[in-house]
């Protein structure tokens, strides 16, 4: 009996002590599942307008031993539209947004298939002329012997005429084809006192193409008139089954300031060119408004 009281008396005992152990021991609080934050990237580009180069100066926008264009040819983007053509044949070039085209043009030039590495392309501007050529590599030099198309894209800065004169080296001249004008009339009428004057034009068309992409090089004078007028430019656009299209063209002194900036439509069939000149609406009051039309034949 003893014993039995003896025993009762410690397992009460330990059922005391563990009681007041749970009560002084803080319940454990769940702990919360972890999630993972997904971290947002802002993929957003501003566009940052490139910086006009400074007169006389280009800048590379890209340049390359490889290209799509496989023969010699040059394109001259003047617009958003023509921009984003040349955009079509090179890629990695910067967005449209960041080209200013009121005071700069892009120029793309592309040698052709050469042989061997070592050539690249050369452009340099000068006082409104863009001098165009190619640079071979020195006779020892080590090459590769793989086929390359060199080629180079600048941003050009545009003097205040705002146009572009193209001098080509030899392997460009000869893929030109020349069209020499038969006939055409141009005029330019506006300005404060409502002038409006006539005259005949006289000249010549270098016409450079590779697939949809055609480059026009106006040679063109006024025939007939008081004073020198000259109209010489190079653009590029769109030449489709025999249809052309120019986006933007300066007037050259075919006009006079403020001047506008014009688009040329035309067709070319049978070695003949007619193409049709007309103004870019402007906002400028006291602006004046050009058209014309020339017609002419290929050089044999």
């Amino acid at each position: 009996m003893k014993t039995f009281k003896l025993l009762s008396s410690v397992l009460i005992s330990f059922t005391l002590i563990g009681c007041a152990s749970a009560q002084t021991k803080k319940p454990r609080t769940p702990e919360k599942p972890q999630t993972k934050t997904a971290k947002i990237i802002d993929k957003t580009v501003s566009s940052k307008p490139i910086d006009k180069p400074m007169s006389d100066d280009i800048k590379i926008l890209t340049e390359g031993a490889y290209s799509k264009i496989e023969q010699p040819f040059v394109f001259v983007a003047r617009s958003n539209e023509t921009y984003t053509q040349l955009q079509n044949l090179v890629e990695n070039l910067p967005p449209v947004l960041e080209i200013d085209f009121s005071n700069t043009a892009v120029v793309a030039a592309f040698a052709g298939e050469k042989n061997t590495g070592g050539f690249s392309v050369s452009i340099k501007s000068s006082a409104g002329r863009v001098s165009i050529e190619t640079i071979n590599p020195p006779k020892d030099a080590m090459v590769t012997q793989v086929i390359t198309t060199p080629f180079k894209v600048a941003l050009v800065p545009l003097e205040e005429n705002n146009y572009i004169n193209l001098e080509l080296s030899a392997s460009w001249k000869n893929t030109v084809q020349t069209y020499r004008i038969t006939s055409g009339t141009f005029e330019y009428s506006g300005g404060l006192a409502g002038t409006r004057k006539e005259f005949g034009v006289e000249g010549t068309i270098g016409v450079l193409s590779f697939g949809d992409n055609a480059t026009l090089v106006f040679n063109l004078a006024g025939k007939g008139v008081e004073k020198t007028r000259k109209l010489s430019e190079a653009t590029s656009g769109l030449i489709k089954d025999g249809k052309i299209d120019l986006a933007r063209l300066d007037a050259g002194s075919f006009s006079e300031n403020p001047k506008p900036s014009l688009k040329v439509s035309g067709t070319t069939a049978n070695n003949k060119l007619l193409l049709v000149f007309e103004s870019i609406p402007s906002r400028i009051a006291d602006g004046f408004q050009a058209r014309g039309k020339i017609e002419a034949v290929k050089a044999k």
